[in-house]
Protein backbone atom coordinates (compact mmCIF):
# COMPACT_ATOMS: atom_id res chain seq x y z
CA UNK A 1 0.00 0.00 0.00
CA UNK A 2 1.33 3.41 -0.96
CA UNK A 3 1.46 6.44 1.30
CA UNK A 4 -1.46 7.90 -0.64
CA UNK A 5 -3.49 4.73 -0.14
CA UNK A 6 -2.76 4.74 3.58
CA UNK A 7 -3.93 8.32 3.88
CA UNK A 8 -7.18 7.75 2.10
CA UNK A 9 -7.91 4.49 3.90
CA UNK A 10 -7.80 6.35 7.22
CA UNK A 11 -9.69 9.35 5.90
CA UNK A 12 -7.17 11.96 6.96
CA UNK A 13 -6.32 15.25 5.38
CA UNK A 14 -2.69 15.94 4.72
CA UNK A 15 -1.01 18.58 6.84
CA UNK A 16 -1.37 21.21 4.12
CA UNK A 17 -5.04 21.01 3.18
CA UNK A 18 -8.48 21.83 4.55
CA UNK A 19 -8.70 24.03 7.64
CA UNK A 20 -5.09 25.13 7.68
CA UNK A 21 -5.35 26.93 4.35
CA UNK A 22 -5.74 30.69 3.89
CA UNK A 23 -4.88 31.99 7.30
CA UNK A 24 -4.97 29.00 9.62
CA UNK A 25 -2.08 27.39 11.42
CA UNK A 26 -2.70 23.67 11.66
CA UNK A 27 -1.25 20.62 13.40
CA UNK A 28 -2.36 17.02 13.14
CA UNK A 29 -1.63 13.91 15.19
CA UNK A 30 -2.49 10.37 14.13
CA UNK A 31 -4.59 8.28 16.53
CA UNK A 32 -3.58 4.62 16.81
CA UNK A 33 -5.39 1.80 18.57
CA UNK A 34 -8.89 2.46 17.22
CA UNK A 35 -10.70 1.87 13.92
CA UNK A 36 -13.28 4.56 14.70
CA UNK A 37 -11.15 7.71 14.46
CA UNK A 38 -8.09 8.65 12.42
CA UNK A 39 -6.49 11.77 13.90
CA UNK A 40 -6.62 14.78 16.19
CA UNK A 41 -6.05 18.28 14.86
CA UNK A 42 -5.74 21.85 16.09
CA UNK A 43 -6.34 24.95 13.97
CA UNK A 44 -5.95 28.61 14.91
CA UNK A 45 -7.09 31.51 12.74
CA UNK A 46 -4.29 34.00 12.20
CA UNK A 47 -5.05 37.72 12.13
CA UNK A 48 -1.94 38.35 10.05
CA UNK A 49 -2.68 35.83 7.31
CA UNK A 50 -6.47 35.88 7.08
CA UNK A 51 -8.57 37.57 4.42
CA UNK A 52 -10.45 39.99 6.66
CA UNK A 53 -14.03 41.18 6.41
CA UNK A 54 -16.26 42.73 9.03
CA UNK A 55 -19.53 41.65 10.61
CA UNK A 56 -22.50 43.92 11.31
CA UNK A 57 -20.87 44.77 14.65
CA UNK A 58 -17.65 45.71 12.81
CA UNK A 59 -15.72 42.79 14.32
CA UNK A 60 -13.04 41.48 11.93
CA UNK A 61 -13.54 37.94 10.68
CA UNK A 62 -11.69 35.74 8.19
CA UNK A 63 -13.33 33.73 5.42
CA UNK A 64 -11.90 30.34 4.43
CA UNK A 65 -12.93 27.88 1.72
CA UNK A 66 -13.21 24.38 3.21
CA UNK A 67 -13.35 21.83 0.41
CA UNK A 68 -14.78 18.29 0.47
CA UNK A 69 -12.31 15.72 1.80
CA UNK A 70 -14.50 12.66 2.65
CA UNK A 71 -14.21 13.34 6.38
CA UNK A 72 -16.56 14.07 9.26
CA UNK A 73 -15.20 15.71 12.42
CA UNK A 74 -16.23 16.40 15.99
CA UNK A 75 -15.06 19.98 16.63
CA UNK A 76 -14.93 22.35 19.60
CA UNK A 77 -13.58 25.88 19.70
CA UNK A 78 -12.22 28.42 22.14
CA UNK A 79 -15.54 30.33 22.17
CA UNK A 80 -17.36 27.38 23.76
CA UNK A 81 -19.05 25.91 20.68
CA UNK A 82 -19.09 22.16 19.96
CA UNK A 83 -20.43 20.57 16.79
CA UNK A 84 -20.21 17.73 14.29
CA UNK A 85 -19.36 18.55 10.69
CA UNK A 86 -20.70 15.89 8.35
CA UNK A 87 -19.04 14.75 5.12
CA UNK A 88 -19.23 17.44 2.44
CA UNK A 89 -20.21 17.28 -1.21
CA UNK A 90 -19.57 20.99 -1.88
CA UNK A 91 -17.21 23.63 -0.53
CA UNK A 92 -18.16 25.66 2.53
CA UNK A 93 -17.11 29.26 3.13
CA UNK A 94 -16.39 29.51 6.85
CA UNK A 95 -15.91 32.76 8.75
CA UNK A 96 -13.72 32.81 11.85
CA UNK A 97 -12.58 35.62 14.12
CA UNK A 98 -8.77 35.93 14.23
CA UNK A 99 -7.24 34.10 17.18
CA UNK A 100 -10.02 31.52 17.56
CA UNK A 101 -8.69 27.99 18.10
CA UNK A 102 -10.50 24.84 17.02
CA UNK A 103 -9.76 21.31 18.20
CA UNK A 104 -11.11 18.35 16.25
CA UNK A 105 -11.12 14.60 16.09
CA UNK A 106 -11.56 13.13 12.62
CA UNK A 107 -13.84 10.17 12.15
CA UNK A 108 -12.72 7.24 10.03
CA UNK A 109 -15.29 7.62 7.18
CA UNK A 110 -16.55 3.99 7.16
CA UNK A 111 -17.14 4.24 10.94
CA UNK A 112 -19.49 7.24 10.79
CA UNK A 113 -22.72 5.23 10.90
CA UNK A 114 -21.43 3.10 13.76
CA UNK A 115 -20.54 6.20 15.78
CA UNK A 116 -23.84 7.97 15.10
CA UNK A 117 -25.99 4.88 15.55
CA UNK A 118 -27.96 5.78 12.43
CA UNK A 119 -27.41 6.11 8.68
CA UNK A 120 -24.66 8.64 8.03
CA UNK A 121 -26.43 10.20 5.06
CA UNK A 122 -28.49 12.33 7.46
CA UNK A 123 -25.39 14.39 8.37
CA UNK A 124 -24.13 14.96 4.83
CA UNK A 125 -23.34 18.67 4.30
CA UNK A 126 -24.51 19.56 7.83
CA UNK A 127 -23.21 21.07 11.06
CA UNK A 128 -24.92 19.72 14.16
CA UNK A 129 -24.46 20.58 17.84
CA UNK A 130 -22.95 17.85 20.02
CA UNK A 131 -26.18 17.63 22.01
CA UNK A 132 -28.16 16.63 18.92
CA UNK A 133 -25.96 13.66 18.00
CA UNK A 134 -24.31 12.56 21.27
CA UNK A 135 -25.52 11.61 24.71
CA UNK A 136 -24.99 14.27 27.38
CA UNK A 137 -22.16 12.17 28.84
CA UNK A 138 -20.42 11.73 25.47
CA UNK A 139 -20.81 15.42 24.62
CA UNK A 140 -19.40 16.61 27.95
CA UNK A 141 -16.45 14.21 28.09
CA UNK A 142 -15.46 14.62 24.44
CA UNK A 143 -15.68 18.43 24.50
CA UNK A 144 -13.61 18.69 27.68
CA UNK A 145 -11.01 16.22 26.38
CA UNK A 146 -10.66 17.99 23.03
CA UNK A 147 -10.15 21.41 24.61
CA UNK A 148 -7.55 20.04 27.02
CA UNK A 149 -5.94 17.89 24.27
CA UNK A 150 -6.43 14.71 26.28
CA UNK A 151 -8.10 12.63 23.58
CA UNK A 152 -6.64 9.18 22.89
CA UNK A 153 -7.83 5.80 21.64
CA UNK A 154 -8.70 4.59 25.15
CA UNK A 155 -11.01 7.53 25.83
CA UNK A 156 -12.70 7.19 22.43
CA UNK A 157 -13.19 3.45 22.77
CA UNK A 158 -14.72 4.02 26.22
CA UNK A 159 -17.14 6.57 24.77
CA UNK A 160 -18.13 4.16 21.99
CA UNK A 161 -17.71 0.68 23.54
CA UNK A 162 -18.24 -2.42 21.38
CA UNK A 163 -18.60 -0.25 18.26
CA UNK A 164 -16.76 -1.10 15.05
CA UNK A 165 -17.10 -0.18 11.36
CA UNK A 166 -18.86 -2.49 8.91
CA UNK A 167 -16.30 -4.76 7.21
CA UNK A 168 -17.83 -4.30 3.75
CA UNK A 169 -17.76 -0.53 4.19
CA UNK A 170 -14.15 -0.56 5.43
CA UNK A 171 -12.79 -2.69 2.61
CA UNK A 172 -14.96 -1.10 -0.06
CA UNK A 173 -14.07 2.43 0.98
CA UNK A 174 -10.37 1.57 0.87
CA UNK A 175 -10.77 0.17 -2.65
CA UNK A 176 -12.70 3.22 -3.89
CA UNK A 177 -10.16 5.70 -2.55
CA UNK A 178 -7.09 3.72 -3.58
CA UNK A 179 -8.39 3.43 -7.17
CA UNK A 180 -10.94 6.19 -7.80
CA UNK A 181 -11.25 5.17 -11.44
CA UNK A 182 -12.36 1.59 -10.60
CA UNK A 183 -15.93 0.57 -11.49
CA UNK A 184 -18.19 0.25 -8.47
CA UNK A 185 -19.56 -3.08 -9.66
CA UNK A 186 -16.01 -4.48 -9.71
CA UNK A 187 -15.52 -3.59 -6.04
CA UNK A 188 -18.88 -5.11 -5.17
CA UNK A 189 -18.03 -8.28 -7.08
CA UNK A 190 -14.68 -8.59 -5.30
CA UNK A 191 -16.53 -8.37 -1.97
CA UNK A 192 -19.11 -10.96 -3.02
CA UNK A 193 -22.12 -8.65 -2.73
CA UNK A 194 -24.49 -7.11 -5.25
CA UNK A 195 -23.72 -3.66 -6.60
CA UNK A 196 -26.98 -2.36 -5.14
CA UNK A 197 -26.16 -3.72 -1.68
CA UNK A 198 -22.66 -2.27 -1.85
CA UNK A 199 -23.89 1.19 -2.86
CA UNK A 200 -26.40 1.20 0.02
CA UNK A 201 -23.80 0.04 2.53
CA UNK A 202 -21.23 2.66 1.52
CA UNK A 203 -23.75 5.51 1.54
CA UNK A 204 -25.22 4.51 4.89
CA UNK A 205 -21.79 3.99 6.48
CA UNK A 206 -19.88 7.03 5.16
CA UNK A 207 -22.66 9.46 4.30
CA UNK A 208 -21.45 9.62 0.69
CA UNK A 209 -22.23 7.61 -2.43
CA UNK A 210 -19.43 5.56 -4.03
CA UNK A 211 -19.42 7.98 -6.99
CA UNK A 212 -18.99 10.99 -4.69
CA UNK A 213 -16.21 9.27 -2.76
CA UNK A 214 -14.31 8.66 -5.98
CA UNK A 215 -14.99 12.19 -7.20
CA UNK A 216 -13.66 13.79 -4.02
CA UNK A 217 -10.68 11.44 -3.86
CA UNK A 218 -9.60 12.34 -7.39
CA UNK A 219 -9.65 16.02 -6.46
CA UNK A 220 -7.65 15.34 -3.29
CA UNK A 221 -5.18 13.35 -5.40
CA UNK A 222 -4.64 16.44 -7.57
CA UNK A 223 -3.81 18.53 -4.50
CA UNK A 224 -1.42 15.88 -3.15
CA UNK A 225 0.35 15.59 -6.50
CA UNK A 226 0.66 19.36 -6.80
CA UNK A 227 2.20 19.54 -3.33
CA UNK A 228 4.56 16.64 -4.02
CA UNK A 229 7.98 16.60 -5.59
CA UNK A 230 9.41 19.48 -7.58
CA UNK A 231 8.57 17.60 -10.76
CA UNK A 232 4.92 16.93 -9.92
CA UNK A 233 4.49 20.47 -8.61
CA UNK A 234 5.09 21.72 -12.16
CA UNK A 235 2.78 19.27 -13.88
CA UNK A 236 0.30 20.73 -16.33
CA UNK A 237 -3.38 20.39 -15.52
CA UNK A 238 -3.62 17.74 -18.24
CA UNK A 239 -0.88 15.65 -16.61
CA UNK A 240 -2.34 16.16 -13.14
CA UNK A 241 -5.69 14.96 -14.46
CA UNK A 242 -4.22 11.73 -15.85
CA UNK A 243 -2.18 10.94 -12.73
CA UNK A 244 -5.10 11.69 -10.38
CA UNK A 245 -7.50 9.31 -12.13
CA UNK A 246 -9.49 11.63 -14.42
CA UNK A 247 -10.38 10.78 -18.00
CA UNK A 248 -8.95 14.10 -19.20
CA UNK A 249 -8.47 17.75 -18.23
CA UNK A 250 -12.09 18.62 -19.03
CA UNK A 251 -13.22 15.94 -16.57
CA UNK A 252 -10.94 17.47 -13.92
CA UNK A 253 -12.30 20.96 -14.55
CA UNK A 254 -15.96 19.87 -14.34
CA UNK A 255 -15.47 17.96 -11.10
CA UNK A 256 -13.41 20.62 -9.35
CA UNK A 257 -15.86 23.37 -10.31
CA UNK A 258 -18.79 21.31 -9.04
CA UNK A 259 -17.09 20.40 -5.75
CA UNK A 260 -15.44 23.72 -4.90
CA UNK A 261 -17.06 26.47 -6.97
CA UNK A 262 -13.67 27.51 -8.39
CA UNK A 263 -11.48 26.47 -11.30
CA UNK A 264 -8.62 23.96 -10.85
CA UNK A 265 -6.11 26.79 -11.35
CA UNK A 266 -7.66 28.85 -8.55
CA UNK A 267 -7.93 25.84 -6.26
CA UNK A 268 -4.25 25.01 -6.73
CA UNK A 269 -3.31 28.63 -6.16
CA UNK A 270 -5.22 28.70 -2.85
CA UNK A 271 -3.64 25.47 -1.64
CA UNK A 272 -0.09 26.53 -2.51
CA UNK A 273 -0.20 29.58 -0.26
Amino acid sequence: MTAMDARTTHGSRSAESGLEQNGHTYTEQRITGTDLFSCLWTSTSSAAESTPTTTASEEPVATHRIIPDLCADFIVDSTGKAWLVGPATVADLVTTAPGVTRWGVRINPPALRSILGTDAEIVQDTKIDFGDVLSSRQARILADALRSTRVDATLLENLWPSVCPDDTAQIGYAALTASPEIRVREVASDLGVSERHFRRTIAASTGLSPKTIQRVQRMQNVLMLARGTNTSAHMSLANLAVHAGYADQAHLSRDVQALTGVTPTQLLREHRR
